[in-house]
């Protein structure tokens, strides 16, 4: 689209979109940021200003968005919005430490995430993410025909006694893309405990397989982190991991996620 540059990341996944203002919605700007978030899997915008107020009318262009029921980091006048913040003493990030997509165990399920820096560490703190249609395409076909045929149990941070609604719900380990018809898996470590019809134990050895799989360096990319930055990934076909490689050093940013339409 005039006006807009798109730079790949890497070969599987990733880009980097040049000449956008976010604080300028029009149906042409979001219509390509759908495309290339179809294609790509996960964009960085760079050198916005958004507060949170910005950041929910960005969103909502995506889908309803999600308010999260047991997280409070929600802000009072935009619960769709939270803030992601890691205090100089703080030991761990929010939202921890794995590979995983996000509102996976709900339907619906979670379309896109949209995360941006405010306050940044000197160095370090980057976010990393995997192509699980790349994964996929990477499989057998014997193991494609198998997994085609197979749902699974997602669980809010997984344990067995929390497997209760409102956060569980069986997922297909499988899904096609709606625009590219590629397909992808949709399981996680975080969230994925076991196939259906199976026992935690009878599901650990295939799933471990396939996580360990999803998350090789060929099916990845890291994006590092620059103030003003804004990534927005599908979380229907990619994997991310927040890395925490810094310390002693604040660290605030603010995001946002919206359903898929089902």
């Amino acid at each position: 689209m005039q006006g807009y540059k798109v730079l790949k990341r890497t070969g599987n996944l990733g880009a980097t979109i040049e000449g956008v203002d976010l604080n300028v919605l029009n149906d042409d700007l979001v219509t390509f940021l759908k495309d290339t978030i179809d294609t790509s899997l996960v964009i960085k915008i760079k050198n916005q200003r958004l507060d949170r107020f910005g950041l929910a009318k960005l969103i909502k262009k995506f889908g309803t968005p999600y308010i999260h029921p047991i997280v409070p980091n929600g802000y009072d006048d935009c619960p769709e919005v939270l803030e992601l913040l890691r205090k100089p003493d703080d030991a761990e990030l929010f939202g921890g430490e794995s590979w995983h997509s996000d509102i996976t165990w709900m339907r619906p399920t979670g379309y896109v995430s949209i995360l941006h820096a405010i306050d940044l560490p000197d160095v370090g703190g980057d976010t990393a993410f995997s192509s699980t249609i790349s994964a996929f395409e990477a499989l057998s076909e014997g193991m494609k025909k198998l997994l085609r045929t197979q749902k699974a149990i997602h669980a809010f941070h997984w344990r067995e006694n929390r497997e209760v609604d409102p956060w569980v719900c069986e997922q297909p380990v499988v899904r096609v893309h709606p625009k590219t018809q590629k397909e992808g898996l949709y399981i996680n470590r975080m969230f994925t405990s076991r196939f259906c019809n199976m026992t935690a134990e009878e599901s650990a050895p295939m799933l471990n397989y396939l996580f360990n799989h999803m998350e090789e360096h060929k099916f990845t990319c890291r994006f590092d982190w620059s103030l003003g930055d804004v990534l927005v990934w599908d979380n229907r076909f990619t994997l991310h991991y927040p890395i925490n490689d810094f310390s002693g050093q604040l660290r605030r940013m603010i995001r946002t996620s919206a359903l898929e339409e089902e």
